[in-house]
């Protein structure tokens, strides 16, 4: 296991991200969300785009950072449709290069992307980068199993399940309980952890660190989703 991966074990990730077209769009923005998580004690965030990933890095050498890129066009949040999380090996050196010692990959196995090219851009990246982490970001549970039989992942993670589970209103406890009976490599448990019982059951479920992003970082979201709430209490 690579040094860095071992110090992501047990750790909660800030995802750190604003898209375009969102209030808090732009590195000085990010880099203040970073700043938040830093003073909450965090060790690890994750962050989108080489110029946030090199804000997160100017404030701590020592903060590990799981870094991505996005393909989104002009839109303020991208075609789910497409491989849109670092979808090539220059999108993850541009991560590397920005200073993130971790680099997460869409690993989705889809018409637009077989499991040949997804095995080649590992393996690219792995020789690329020996010291840098590869965390498989996958949708299904078969998807984390190839990732993680690949020998080129080091941590796999159900950061898209969503895609596959749109009525899915809590964590996805059900995949983490199934990939940790089989799984070698870490576990990852992200989306859709709202509030500290899902945290918990995450947990419980045997991620071995855990992504929180929209309910820290999306503040817009936060309060949409308390306005759409109080909107449907009150019809009662």
């Amino acid at each position: 296991m690579k040094e860095i991966v071992k110090k992501c074990l047990g750790e909660l990730v800030v995802s750190c991200q604003a898209y375009p077209g969102t209030p808090f769009y732009g590195p000085e923005n990010v880099k203040k969300f970073v700043e938040c998580a830093l003073w909450a004690k965090a060790k690890a965030v994750r962050c989108c785009w080489p110029q946030d990933i090199a804000a997160a890095r100017s404030l701590d050498k020592d903060l590990i950072i799981i870094g991505i890129t996005k393909a989104m066009g002009n839109d303020s949040e991208p075609d789910m449709n497409d491989i849109f999380i670092t979808p090539t090996l220059e999108a993850a050196a541009s991560c590397v290069e920005a200073g993130a010692n971790i680099v997460a990959f869409d690993s989705r196995i889809t018409a637009k992307r077989g499991k040949e090219e997804l095995l080649k851009l590992w393996k690219d990246f792995s020789e690329k980068y020996p010291d840098v982490g590869i965390m498989a970001d996958c949708a299904t549970f078969e998807e984390c199993l190839f990732a993680d039989q690949s020998g080129y992942v080091d941590i796999v993670a159900n950061t898209l399940s969503g895609l596959v589970n749109p009525g899915m209103t809590g964590p996805d406890l059900d995949t983490i309980r199934k990939l940790k009976k089989v799984c070698r490599n870490p576990i990852n448990g992200e989306g859709r952890i709202w509030d500290l019982r899902d945290l918990e059951a995450m947990n419980d479920a045997g991620a071995d660190m855990i992504t929180i992003g929209t309910a820290i970082t999306r503040p817009q979201l936060v309060a949409q989703r308390f306005i759409n709430h109080y909107n449907e209490i009150k019809k009662k």
